[in-house]
Formats: structure tokens, C-alpha cells, sequence
């Protein structure tokens, strides 16, 4: 079971953040889609995922945000993005390229493991 990774933004997330926050971590990676576009995957050489990213939603409404993130401090409209990392050094790469794009699109991140 993967480490779940949330990642809340005020803008739309661009893919390209994602990549460039991959090649700051570890410029051999490389991304591959899923099911037809719903997900985008970060891979290692060998083809396992280091971070899986679902199509961002924008969620509008004060109260489901409040009840599902508690914790933000992003203002609605805020844009809402599941990710998963395994667990692992794998993982962590992820969990640093969800960082990193988060440090550079002003988002906020949670990781499952509470960081």
C-alpha cells in the first residue's frame, strides 16, 4: 500500500512543475500516463513508480475543504491533487518531487506518514 500525498493548490497544477521538480530530484526519470491521461507516474530506469499523480479537481466549496483538510491554510477555490508514493527509498524521491513542486507553485503538501 502506498503512501498517500496530498498536494493543495491555489493555481492549477501544470505537469511540467512535476517534471521539473523530478529533474531537480533525480534527472534519469522519466513519466508515463495511465489510463488514458488520469494518471501521470514519475518512473525510475527500471519502470517503477517513484510518484503517482491523479488529475487534479478544483474543489470551490469552504465546507468540504474544511472537512477533508483541516489543516490547509489555501483559501477556495483551491485546486486538489492525489498523489502516491511507495514506501521506501523509491518513495521518497516521490514524496521529494511532490516537495519540491509544492516549494515552487506556493501548494501545500501532506504526506501520509505525516510530514
Amino acid at each position: 500500500m502506498p503512501r498517500d500525498v496530498l498536494i493543495l493548490s491555489a493555481n492549477a497544477p501544470e505537469f511540467a512543475h512535476f517534471v521539473e521538480a523530478g529533474a531537480d530530484v533525480a534527472p534519469d526519470l522519466r513519466v508515463r500516463t495511465l489510463d488514458g491521461g488520469a494518471v501521470t507516474e514519475v518512473v525510475d530506469r527500471r519502470g517503477h513508480a517513484v510518484l503517482s499523480v491523479q488529475v487534479p479537481e478544483l474543489v470551490e466549496n469552504p465546507s468540504e475543504l474544511a472537512r477533508l483538510a483541516p489543516w490547509s491554510t489555501v483559501a477556495v477555490p483551491v485546486w486538489w491533487t492525489e498523489a502516491w508514493a511507495p514506501w521506501g527509498a523509491a518513495g521518497d524521491v516521490g514524496v521529494e518531487i511532490a516537495r519540491g513542486f509544492a516549494a515552487a507553485t506556493g501548494a501545500q503538501v501532506l504526506v501520509e506518514d505525516g510530514s
